[in-house]
């Protein structure tokens, strides 16, 4: 888990403004120049600079207070940086997956604790299949077309909804979540009746389902920082499952690093774009040989219920 303090920023102008949605306001900077071609030519050049260094610190870096001092300032950094990896590194993990974005939130001056309300919600739905989804609908959605267009072959029915999650969390004057996840479609009125017995008194919550499947994490990541961390006042932190990545990614990133790092004149250097390309292979083998065990257990599965005589 991870903790930092947010600090209400302008969004960056420059080649950081690539990567950032427009932003409603009186802030000129945050509009893109493309009045002139000489602008054009200048900011185009800019963003290709920056998309070729393959690295997301400076825009990470820019979204970091001024206000802030040194110490406060490297330590937010740092842990900006580290949460990026980390959501970066699952998306990468989950190509080709639908990404759904739910939000929770709680009453203003609640007294609820959100990370108890969000646990208390995340052991509900693991426990949660498809046939018992369907128990409890009392409005009639869940006929079996429905079933098999949302949760696929009735033998997969009976099994947990999956939830592999990265979430946001903003402890503020009204504290809320902002959690990516990828896993089964829930509900929206299963989702507000949950979130009300579990607070008591909200049933604000909102989901949504991308357009198109996982194909630039990259771009996704900035994004997802920029939107729910960056423009946000209160305390935040960053958790994500076990599934998000897989076991042990913490330790091969930390022995990626320790590969890639020289020492040069006495200072330690990363090769930063070596690094990441090395990381770019380490996360498609893990994924392919992901792929592979799912493969394995599911012929072990066909060979115990139609076994060869």
């Amino acid at each position: 888990m991870i903790f930092m303090a947010a600090q209400k920023t302008a969004v960056q102008s420059g080649a950081e403004a690539f990567y950032l949605p427009a932003q409603p306001g009186s802030d000129k900077a945050s509009k893109r120049p493309w009045s002139s071609g000489f602008h054009r030519a200048k900011w185009k050049r800019r963003g290709a600079a920056l998309r070729r260094r393959g690295s997301a610190s400076p825009l990470l870096d820019s979204m970091v207070g001024s206000a802030c001092t040194d110490e406060v300032r490297d330590t937010a950094s740092r842990k900006r940086r580290r949460a990026y990896h980390r959501l970066r590194t699952g998306l990468a993990f989950h190509y080709g997956k639908r990404l759904r974005f739910l939000t929770l939130t709680l009453v203003k001056d609640s007294k609820n604790d959100i990370h108890t309300c969000f646990r208390a919600f995340k052991e509900r739905v693991r426990r949660l299949t498809p046939n018992k989804l369907k128990r409890q609908d009392v409005e009639g959605f869940f006929t079996d077309v429905n079933m098999r267009r949302y949760f696929g072959k009735e033998e997969n029915w009976d099994k947990p909804i999956r939830f592999e999650y990265f979430s946001v969390i903003i402890n503020g004057e009204r504290p809320h979540m902002h959690i990516l996840y990828f896993g089964n479609w829930l509900p929206h009125a299963w989702l507000k009746k949950v979130w009300r017995e579990i607070t008591g008194v909200s049933d604000i919550v909102d989901i949504r389902t991308t357009k198109e499947k996982v194909n630039d994490e990259k771009r996704l990541a900035g994004y997802v920082l920029a939107q729910y961390a960056v423009f946000q006042e209160g305390n935040i932190r960053f958790q994500m499952s076990q599934g998000w990545t897989w076991r042990g990614m913490v330790r091969d990133w930390k022995n990626a690093v320790k590969k890639f790092t020289k020492q040069v004149h006495g200072k330690y250097i990363v090769e930063f774009k070596e690094l990441l390309a090395y990381w770019v292979d380490v996360v498609r083998d893990k994924k392919t040989k992901q792929l592979l065990l799912i493969e394995v257990k599911t012929e072990r599965k066909k060979r115990k219920k139609y076994p060869l005589h």
